[in-house]
């Protein structure tokens, strides 16, 4: 388990009042939001030194720091590294990152930053649009993301590295799992497994049928940018999830909290992401009156 760094509250005041729930996990909490761990998304990576929960940062926001960089931040709390693929190649069309270029990257963030809980490797999603803007197909994807995930932990064995599901359909996401097998990896018995493409759907009762499949064959599933809805029915069937979702609804809204002393609306506001966590904390106990828990 990685050392963090002393918190340094200096610029998230206790002026908030808020009353945070608390992000230690413990499977047999009484409280089900301790039983998943959420990874409140950031695209401020300072965030990372004076958070008082755990953040999922982008490796792109991350590269933007220097080689030691004195603004570099230091890991105060548990943070994971995504790798920002459905950004990338819905804008580009393919990676413009290497796994050795990449690999080297998350590296020098583990010296620099501190050891995250898991990073994702260079994986390549499947939502539809994605793969019109990529020219390719579910299975070519599936077979993308299986390579960087083994080259990277072949490379780079000292980085955490997430092995992810990719598919679109319930039975492309049986076929991956069947391809991570056939090279030796045996995704049951990993730490965990991220579940890939389900942020960007029109309805979650795909996410329901795909997550219930894995878990209740032991998958310990992280669900990438998680909507609250689907965090509210679903919850017990993962481990762990993330979401910035945040921000866009600050930015959609034009929210501004009361009180609030920056300039603008809130979509970079801590305040406000916090208070944020706390609705998706509220959805995850929720999710005991839908779906039973997996214990």
């Amino acid at each position: 388990m990685p050392v963090y760094a002393p918190i340094r509250r200096a610029q998230w005041p206790r002026m908030y009042d808020l009353t945070i729930t608390p992000w230690t996990q413990n499977d047999r909490a009484r409280d089900p939001a301790r039983r998943l761990m959420f990874f409140l998304g950031s695209h401020r990576p300072w965030w990372l030194t004076h958070s008082p929960v755990p953040l999922c940062v982008s490796a792109h926001t991350l590269a933007a720091y220097k080689p030691g960089s004195l603004a570099m931040p230091i890991a105060g709390v548990p943070y994971v590294i995504d790798s920002g693929a459905y950004t990338e190649i819905h804008d580009h069309g393919a990676w413009r990152w290497n796994e050795d270029t990449y690999g080297g990257m998350v590296y020098r963030f583990m010296g620099d930053i501190g050891m995250p809980m898991f990073v994702a490797p260079l994986d390549s999603p499947c939502e539809p649009d994605v793969l019109l803007r990529a020219g390719a197909t579910v299975l070519e994807h599936q077979e993308d993301t299986l390579e960087s995930y083994l080259y990277l932990a072949r490379e780079f064995p000292h980085a955490p590295w997430l092995p992810v599901l990719q598919g679109w359909s319930l039975e492309d996401y049986v076929r991956h799992d069947a391809m991570y097998r056939k090279a030796g990896i045996d995704l049951a018995a990993q730490p965990l497994v991220g579940l890939g493409s389900v942020c960007r759907r029109g309805s979650i009762k795909p996410i329901g049928v795909i997550a219930e499949h894995f878990a209740r064959r032991g998958y310990r599933l992280h669900g990438f940018g998680l909507k609250v809805t689907a965090l509210r029915a679903y919850a017990p069937y993962f481990r762990s999830a993330d979401s910035m979702a945040w921000s866009d609804q600050a930015r959609k809204t034009e929210l501004r909290l009361p009180g609030c002393r920056h300039k603008g609306i809130c979509n970079n506001c801590p305040r406000w992401a916090l208070t944020w966590r706390e609705q998706v904390i509220d959805a995850i106990r929720e999710s005991e009156n839908y779906r039973p828990a997996l214990v």
